[in-house]
């Protein structure tokens, strides 16, 4: 999707203490030997703080940042990855009582690591259908400190699970970046690595069951080599990336040269550099460096990057960073922004928040 006119007017992030792989690793938590592998260094524990608690702080910095009032946004798009309070609860609702008033559109999103994208998507044609609508705020908030997921070991491959939450206002005037193009994909022949051999009812959940994607992922695996197919997936999928992205930048008028910085999900080293290096990025033009010393936020992960780079003065004027990432489905979502402002007053409110 071409976006014109669509901005980034204020980010807010709400990251708890991060607890060391190394004290991990002292506790029997993490293997050594693991702990090397994915070369974290950190992972952020949230401890009883619920995900909503969080998406409020987030939404607050974010809200603070953009110089909007809450009367501005027309459209709240909450999403996590992991439970977010009570069954049968709306978590959009506890922002709206407490932050934005009930004068508008609210709706929670389920799009896995990659909902913060969706609801951009969705919240930049909601604008642009809406001219009487200045704003929209996406918050992405998550907690894995619970039962039936193990932070430490989500499965083989997959990044250690940080908590926190992040915020971001959408608006049609001028914002500190413009959103300069947003695509997507799908490639659900694959939706089955995300669930392996499981049962759709009852969900896992209701029967007490541990989510474990490296169970899953490797009951799908066994069975496309079965089968024959495992190899066209893997190149399936792979181009699959390399196509979304390259819509991604081609729709925003640039080349992979232009852009400054890459934004992807948390992942451990080795698995981070291999994304990369299909889609034509070092590691070194990524914000790795930042998520693992928080472990992967789930839907939060772009957001507190691009909120890292911009409080620690890494981006310009003129930067094109280029956002990317796949999740269950499996969804591919890639997304160029270009800075038009670092003004030092937003980047001392961008800070690291605490409640």
């Amino acid at each position: 999707m071409r976006t014109r006119g669509i901005y980034l007017a204020g980010v807010g992030v709400f990251l708890p203490a991060a607890q060391s792989i190394e004290s991990a690793v002292e506790q029997g938590l993490v293997p050594a030997g693991r702990a090397a592998e994915y070369d974290l260094s950190g992972v952020a524990v949230a401890g009883r703080l619920a995900a909503p608690e969080m998406a409020l702080a987030a939404a607050q910095e974010a809200l603070k940042d953009s110089g909007m009032s809450a009367e501005d946004i027309g459209l709240l798009l909450y999403t996590g990855v992991w439970h977010q309070g009570p069954d049968g609860w709306g978590p959009q609702a506890y922002l709206q009582r407490h932050l934005l008033g009930d004068n508008l559109l609210a709706v929670e999103i389920r799009n896995g690591c990659n909902g913060t994208f969706s609801a951009l998507e969705l919240a930049a044609g909601y604008l642009k259908a809406s001219p009487g609508i200045p704003a929209a705020l996406v918050t992405a908030s998550d907690n894995f400190g619970t039962r039936l997921i193990d932070r430490w070991s989500p499965g083989d491959g997959v990044s250690y699970l940080g908590d926190g939450a992040s915020a971001v206002v959408l608006s049609t005037a001028p914002g500190f970046a413009e959103l300069r193009s947003l695509c997507s994909a799908t490639f659900s022949e694959m939706e089955e690595a995300h669930r392996g051999e499981e049962p759709l009812f009852p969900p896992n959940v209701t029967a007490g069951t541990a989510l474990d994607y490296g169970a899953r992922a490797a009951s799908f695996q066994r069975k496309a080599e079965d089968d024959g197919s495992w190899v066209r997936l893997l190149l399936g999928h792979q181009r699959h990336n390399l196509e979304c992205t390259g819509r991604a930048l081609a729709e925003a008028g640039v080349a992979a040269g232009d852009i400054s910085r890459v934004l992807i999900h948390g992942m451990p080293r080795q698995a981070a550099a291999s994304y990369l290096k299909v889609l034509g990025f070092s590691l070194e033009q990524s914000t790795w460096d930042f998520s693992r010393t928080v472990g992967h936020l789930g839907a939060s992960d772009h957001m507190a990057a691009l909120h890292h780079l911009l409080s620690t003065s890494r981006l310009e004027a003129g930067d094109h960073v280029l956002l990317c990432g796949f999740s269950p489905g499996v969804t591919y979502k890639a997304a160029v922004i270009r800075i038009l402002s670092t003004d030092p007053t937003r980047k001392r409110e961008a800070q690291a928040s605490g409640l």
